[in-house]
């Protein structure tokens, strides 16, 4: 076998299966697969790992005038759901943060322009927002000037670690997925020498979706609001060059046990923020760094480690869904948004819920309705030892193949027949 085909067989995966679920559940205690889990590199693979980016330094961005006095002290409350924060008075400026409808800020200077304000926190200024979303409590007139977009440092001038990505050239690939439609994972994050020669590969194979795994610590692990984009750059510009369309599954490792803002389903307002960063940075649009044209939401929650050691909840993972889907619709109301997939497994304990009864409770906690939710519903198809016509119920009867009906690739049918049951036939 030639070491191309070899490349390629290991890089092919499912992409999207948009299917959902019937209950098969078991009283006999059943195997559970080995969860999927991102992929970290071999330090002898690697060269330095790579360091979180620390923001700028105060004197990078648009200095902050003196606080005005006391009794002059002006206000602001954040009236839109959601916020970015940014290094300066334009939407070209990096974002910093995001900040959430009511929040309440000392507001410590107007641009030149009049349309953007600097809020302050604990006397300290934080970034640049637009005046349009905020609810000003006292007199703008006693605010000293600000900056303009002028004002914004030259790539020359900016920390090296603070320069943004160029623009990528042209138009991005829309969102806009056929029945069927094929892509394949990629291992693209770790191994930068191999990543060109891999997407060729798959634009050989006629297929038109990437997957990577996007790792949340690994961009934000310093901090609140202290992006690395350095990585996720690459990855997303090296996607966009090749002509395909990128998903990116979007979780943290839940090995990495001091990652700050804890594991699910207490993260969910944090993981909202960064999605909504992440889906910002690359939305899409004309002069955007990059294109997302789709983001999935998590990973196997259905296990308990990878829901914060917790008891499997459909629920709560329901509720941490719709809050990422909010924050990316929000910053790209083209992206597709689609649910984590499933471990294929029969236990239903407290370390683990079977996967097409986990589903079923999904549609339950939406109350039938996944709009707001998902655009497409994800699956773990793995087919393990049956060949992929196999028929789940054969797989369920002979033990060779496994013994129950998710050993079978087919048994994405079963999570299909549980969409149609709720009248979501259409996604």
């Amino acid at each position: 076998m030639s070491d191309r085909k070899y490349h390629l067989r290991l890089l092919l995966v499912a992409l999207l299966t948009l299917l959902a679920l019937t209950a098969c559940g078991s009283d006999e205690e059943e195997p559970t697969p080995t969860p999927t889990k991102t992929p970290v590199p071999v330090q002898a693979e690697v060269a330095p790992a790579p360091t979180a980016t620390p923001l700028p330094p105060a004197a990078a961005q648009p200095a902050a005038p003196a606080p005005a006095p006391a009794s002059q002290a002006v206000y602001a409350i954040i009236n839109a759901t959601e916020l970015n924060v940014r290094s300066g008075p334009a939407t070209s400026f990096d974002v910093l943060r995001a900040v959430s409808q009511g929040q309440r800020f000392a507001l410590a200077a107007l641009s030149d322009d009049g349309a953007w304000a600097q809020l302050a926190e604990n006397g300290a200024a934080i970034g640049w927002t637009a005046l349009e979303f905020l609810t000003v409590e006292g007199d703008l007139a006693t605010l000293q000037g600000g900056v303009t977009a002028a004002s914004q440092p030259s790539a020359g001038n900016q920390p090296a670690a603070a320069a943004p990505a160029s623009p990528a050239s042209g138009a991005f690939a829309d969102a806009s997925m056929t029945s069927p439609d094929f892509g394949a994972q990629a291992f693209l994050w770790w191994r930068e020498e191999v990543a060109h020669r891999d997407l060729e590969l798959m634009k050989d194979s006629n297929f038109r979706w990437v997957k990577q795994a996007f790792a949340w610590e690994t961009i934000e692990g310093a901090g609140k609001g202290q992006y690395d984009w350095s990585i996720a750059d690459r990855v997303v510009q090296q996607a966009n060059e090749s002509g395909l369309k990128l998903l990116a599954r979007v979780s943290s490792d839940p090995d990495k046990a001091n990652f700050w803002p804890g594991h699910p389903p207490g993260n969910a307002a944090h993981f909202a923020d960064f999605l909504f960063a992440l889906a910002s940075r690359y939305n899409c649009a004309p002069g955007a760094v990059g294109c997302i044209q789709a983001y999935q939401i998590w990973n196997e929650p259905n296990l308990a480690r990878e829901w914060g050691g917790n008891r499997p909840n459909p629920a709560e993972y329901v509720r941490f869904l719709g809050q990422a889907y909010a924050a990316v619709k929000r910053a790209n109301v083209n992206a597709l948004v689609i649910n984590a997939g499933m471990a294929p497994t029969g236990d239903d304990s407290a370390i683990a819920m079977p996967d097409d009864k986990f589903y079923d409770q999904m549609y339950q906690a939406m109350g039938g309705n996944s709009n707001g939710y998902f655009d497409a519903l994800g699956v773990h198809g793995a087919g393990f030892a049956a060949p992929p016509e196999l028929d789940p119920a054969t797989a369920a009867a002979d033990k060779k193949y496994g013994g129950y009906r998710f050993f079978a690739f087919r048994h994405v049918e079963d999570i299909r027949n549980i969409m149609v049951r709720y009248g979501d036939s259409n996604k």
